[in-house]
């Protein structure tokens, strides 16, 4: 496989303009929005990690939501950005900035110390996803909630055959363990769904809910999008990524875990 190098997110300002594009934007509402669903109550007294948390879209959101939120990420220009749109948003007494890598989540964070956990985006880049998985599983406290969001290899395939029509290529992708990042033009793992369960369940997680994110957007044109238009772009998105025949060819993959009874102590090693 070739190398993953992370350091393409030092260009934070490339990336933060892309999650304001129709497609940037529908992947993190959308993600947001099947997570809302399994948020624990009385967030006042709930601690979340936001690993990989990057400019701090999901941060953001459940700090006004009263979580008290500690967003990891390895890039400071990242966390910069983060600062000032938690500042804006008058919610940075709530997020705590944490300069770190996602390998060192043992040593950052003691065990069983958080009620949720955000991992979107993140595990494309890690050196060894199921080492960051089991980490995560040992800070999830009893019943607490895991979101993964990973790059789906099916909506890979879908979208070279579509977009490029480089069909050698979508054959080559049907087995391929990285594809190219049109972002930063660099490669990026992908994902089967069976994949990203295997690594819940081998981290003593048990899944709760599947969804596919942007099953069609991908393919028709965003631009110049009414708020109207939007609104309904997202409904649709929304109502094709729960059944599983649309989210298995969406470009993104979200599973929605929970830590089961056992300790972490249990949890399974790479």
């Amino acid at each position: 496989m070739q190398m993953l190098d992370a350091s393409r997110f030092q260009d934070a300002d490339k990336y933060e303009a892309y999650l304001k594009t129709p497609s940037g934007r529908l992947r993190s509402e959308l993600a947001w929005e099947n997570l809302c669903r399994f948020l624990p109550r009385n967030p006042s007294k709930r601690r979340v990690l936001d690993v990989g948390g990057g400019t701090g879209f999901a941060s953001v959101q459940l700090a006004r939501m009263g979580y008290q939120v500690v967003l990891l990420d390895s890039s400071e220009e990242m966390l910069r950005i983060a600062r000032e749109k938690a500042g804006a948003g008058s919610v940075a007494a709530r997020i705590s900035f944490c300069h770190g890598d996602a390998g060192r989540l043992s040593e950052l964070f003691d065990a069983e110390s958080f009620d949720i956990v955000v991992c979107h985006n993140l595990l494309e880049y890690g050196e060894n996803p199921s080492t960051i998985v089991r980490d995560i599983a040992n800070v999830l406290r009893k019943g607490a909630v895991l979101s993964v969001l990973v790059r789906n290899r099916a909506g890979e395939v879908l979208k070279d055959a579509i977009k490029s029509r480089d069909w050698k290529l979508a054959v080559a992708n049907l087995t391929a363990e990285t594809a190219v990042d049109s972002l930063y033009d660099e490669p990026i793992r992908v994902f089967t769904l069976t994949q990203v369960r295997d690594l819940l369940t081998r981290a003593k997680l048990e899944t709760v809910a599947e969804h596919g994110v942007r099953v069609f957007s991908d393919y028709v044109d965003l631009e110049n999008q009414t708020d109207a238009a939007y609104s309904q772009l997202f409904e649709l998105e929304s109502a094709l990524g729960v059944r599983s025949e649309f989210a298995a060819i969406a470009r993104y993959i979200q599973v929605i875990s929970r830590r089961s009874d056992a300790s972490s102590s249990e949890v399974t090693g790479p």
